[in-house]
């Protein structure tokens, strides 16, 4: 993953490399990923980067100030400047020494009006040798993940959670806080919680400041930031979107490299397809069930502009290896990803084989459309997390007891920003991350001119209005106009009653097959692309979940009580009606504790880092 990480040692005569030689061991997941590490007395910094597109390696030296106090760091990308006074010429140059040198110095004079506007996915870390400061600074989204931790030794960062574990004196008990949560929640923890006690993740758009044995947050945007605006006509407001999309989608689709994405049978990835792959070499890849909608409208859509079409069936290996596929990303992916999302993984090597840029489009209905847009209370807001009823998690009212305390966090801003706070980095950012120690990832419908003006807009203008459809039908005819929506099944924009007719059809259906001997009943459409409610019974993959979950020393049972965990497991096992989400949380939870410290061990290096890329900086 493209990524800083480091630590801030309590002696500041101590050498810290051996400390960041740990720290790099744990986070290293190719031995082609770039890394560089730098250290001065008590501090360490390591860069990571995905493997060059270019072939010659980036250059990850920092940038320093014309007296020497003063270095920056830089990983990811920025894809546009705002009124900063940073000139970008395109995303490549957000990676050379000359733009962090400019960041560097507009930081010194202006401070943060150097990055309140600076559009992109990165992480930024300022040091400051004369004050003994480190300064870390992450793009309002939190695009890429980063993890702090303290203890009496040191304050470590890193983008995993196991890279600060591997500092000495930082609390690995497991935070059963988070495991109520996450059986709660559709498998997500709420606000900065990780599955371990003593590790947080740093919220986007912050500037974390480290000095003196101590580390303070304060955050440099927030929701309230994005103001209302007028609705205007609706002819304006399209005209309007789709020229900040083309101009969001211009700056992520330039450079070097094979340029590709994942392909549902929705709207999202569409969109990107649409106005990415005309005119040049695209790769679109599928996942899911042979002959699903997914399936069946992505392909339509890739041969509707001449792209490069894939599919990758899930489950198609045997009983449990799609299980142990998946497990194997526990560790990566630090336990918080629950094991049904751990099927975005399941790909990754045919990505890697396929394109160097990963152009994403999750989460566009909710920028755009309307998902999120009518959520205008808390309790709205914990059904969309989704809150599950379950003997294992939050009844109602503790659940909305801590969804309303997240909601009167954001001071003001509506109720719906909290699912892009405390949802949205779970949801797309931790398992987009996986990805990145092999592909750069770039998410066009979180681009800041974009997502601001569609926010700003009048909450009726993106649900009565149908304004996301309205735009994708008229600026992409050929992608939107005959070929359905996975949702509905029906093109966009279809009236109601088609669509409440098609509804009535697949019931009508369903009914008949149950009426039909079963040699003459005809296969039922699949809708999903997935299969967990039933995939995940299957006699071998059930026995290892559950004794898994049920195991002697299983902390989920002592967090939950096993007389609990037991009446949510065995119906599952009958199918019965517990969500697959919980179950997986429950799993990944476990696995996790249970070879944590295995894991960490196997990675720790045998002598500290020795290696050309590390470089000592002046005093």
């Amino acid at each position: 993953m493209s990524h800083l990480f480091g630590c801030v040692v309590a002696d500041a005569d101590a050498d810290a490399r051996p400390l960041l030689a740990a720290m790099g061991a744990v986070l290293r997941c190719d031995p082609r990923q770039q890394l560089s590490t730098f250290t001065c007395g008590g501090f360490g910094l390591g860069v990571f980067e995905s493997p060059s597109l270019e072939g010659d390696g980036d250059d990850l030296r920092p940038a320093h100030s014309a007296d020497g106090r003063y270095a920056l760091w830089m990983a990811g990308e920025a894809f546009a400047s705002g009124d900063a006074g940073l000139p970008l010429r395109d995303c490549a140059a957000s990676r050379t020494p000359a733009f962090r040198e400019l960041l560097l110095d507009r930081w010194l004079a202006v401070g943060t009006r150097a990055i309140e506007r600076l559009d992109g996915e990165y992480q930024i870390a300022i040091w400051d040798a004369a004050a003994r400061r480190l300064t870390l600074v992450n793009d309002r989204f939190g695009g890429l993940p980063w993890y702090h931790g303290e203890s009496a030794a040191a304050i470590g960062f890193a983008g995993g959670v196991r890279g600060v574990l591997a500092l000495p004196g930082i609390d690995r008990r497991p935070d059963a806080e988070a495991l109520k949560e996450a059986v709660t929640f559709g498998g997500y923890r709420l606000a900065e919680r990780t599955n371990v006690a003593g590790v947080r993740m740093i919220p986007g758009g912050s500037i974390v400041s480290i000095h003196g044995g101590g580390l303070v947050n304060r955050r440099y945007w927030t929701w309230k930031d994005i103001q209302p605006r007028a609705a205007g006509t609706r002819s304006d407001q399209i005209d309007e979107l789709h020229g900040l999309w083309r101009a969001a989608m211009a700056r992520r689709s330039s450079g070097p490299g094979r340029f590709g994405q994942t392909l549902s049978g929705g709207l999202d990835s569409r969109a990107i397809l649409a106005e990415g792959a005309p005119g040049r070499d695209w790769t679109a890849i599928t996942y899911g069930l042979p002959g699903c909608d997914d399936a069946v409208y992505a392909q339509r859509a890739a041969q509707a502009v001449g792209a490069r079409w894939l599919f990758q069936e899930l489950y198609r290996q045997q009983p449990t290896d799609w299980l142990e596929l998946r497990g194997a990303f526990i560790a990566q992916t630090d336990g918080l990803i629950q094991l049904g999302d751990l099927m975005h993984l399941e790909c990754l090597d045919l990505q890697r084989q396929m394109f160097d840029v990963h152009v994403s489009g999750y989460v566009g209905d909710a920028v755009s459309g309307p998902t999120f847009a009518s959520v205008a209370t808390p309790e709205a807001a914990m059904h969309k997390l989704p809150w599950y009823s379950t003997a294992v998690g939050l009844d109602y009212a503790p659940a909305l007891e801590r969804v309303t305390g997240l909601a009167d966090a954001l001071n003001g801003a509506p109720p719906r920003f909290l699912l892009f706070e405390h949802k949205m980095p779970q949801a797309t950012n931790r398992w987009t991350a996986a990805w990145r120690p092999w592909l750069r990832v770039r998410k066009p419908f979180l681009d800041y001119a974009f997502f601001d003006f569609c926010q700003s807009l009048p909450v009726g203008a993106r649900v009565e209005g149908r304004l996301h459809e309205q735009w994708l039908r008229r600026a992409y005819p050929a992608c939107f106009a005959a070929i359905p929506n996975q949702r509905t099944g029906l093109p966009v924009l279809a009236p109601r009653w088609r669509v409440e007719a098609a509804r009535a059809s697949r019931r009508g259906r369903a009914l008949i097959r149950r009426a039909l001997p079963a040699a003459w009943r005809p296969a039922p459409r699949s809708r999903s692309y997935h299969d967990d409610d039933v995939v995940w019974r299957s006699p071998s993959t059930a026995r290892t979940i559950v004794d898994t979950i049920l195991r002697r020393d299983s902390l989920c049972c002592e967090i939950l009580g096993r007389a609990r965990v037991d009446e949510v497991v065995r119906p599952w096992l009958a199918a019965a009606a517990a969500p697959a989400q919980v179950i997986g949380a429950l799993y990944v939870y476990e696995a996790y504790h249970r070879d944590l410290a295995q894991s960490l061990k196997a990675a720790t290096p045998a002598a500290p880092l020795k290696s050309p890329a590390d470089r000592r900086l002046k005093s």
